[in-house]
C-alpha cells in the first residue's frame, strides 16, 4: 500500500486528528490516534486485508498442512513462490504476508467477530504509520 495519493490522504488524516485534538501542526499524532481510538490509514488497510482473508479465503493452506513436522510458524498461511509483480501485490499475497505477521494469539481466534474486534484493539494500541512498519515490527 504505497503511492503518492495514499501519502496525501494520510497527511490529511493527521491534520484532521490534530484539529480534533486541538493541538498545533507540529504535534506528533501517534498518541492522539490512540487517545481518540482512531485507526491510521495503514492500520485500516491491515484490518480490512486480514479480515477479508479470515472470512473468505478458508481454502488457503497453512504451514501446518504443508509441513509434516511441528513448527512455530504452523499457524501462518503458506506463501507460494511467484515470479510476477502482479501476484506479489495481489490481495492473496499481501494479505498472507500481513496475516503471517500477526501475533499467534490473534491467529488462533476462530470466531470472526472476536478476531476482528481483537485485531482492531491490537492495531489501535500500536498505531502503525505504514504497512512496511507493521511488516518490520
Amino acid at each position: 500500500m504505497g503511492g503518492e495519493s495514499n501519502r496525501k490522504i494520510f497527511i490529511l488524516q493527521k491534520r484532521v486528528i490534530r484539529v480534533m485534538a486541538g493541538v498545533n501542526s507540529r504535534t506528533s499524532c501517534r498518541q492522539l490516534f490512540k487517545e481518540l481510538n482512531i485507526l491510521t490509514l495503514s492500520s485500516l488497510y491491515i484490518l480490512e486485508m486480514t479480515c477479508f482473508l479470515k472470512r473468505y479465503c478458508q481454502s488457503l493452506e497453512l504451514n501446518a498442512t504443508v509441513h509434516k513436522h511441528n513448527t512455530r510458524r504452523k499457524m501462518d498461511i503458506h506463501i507460494k513462490s511467484h515470479r510476477t509483480n502482479l501476484y506479489e501485490n495481489s490481495v492473496i499475497n499481501m494479505g498472507s504476508l500481513i496475516y503471517n505477521k500477526l501475533p499467534n494469539h490473534l491467529k488462533e481466534i476462530d470466531s470472526f467477530k472476536d478476531f476482528k474486534r481483537k485485531l482492531k484493539l491490537f492495531l489501535l494500541s500500536h498505531t502503525f504509520y505504514s504497512v512496511e512498519e507493521f511488516l518490520s515490527s
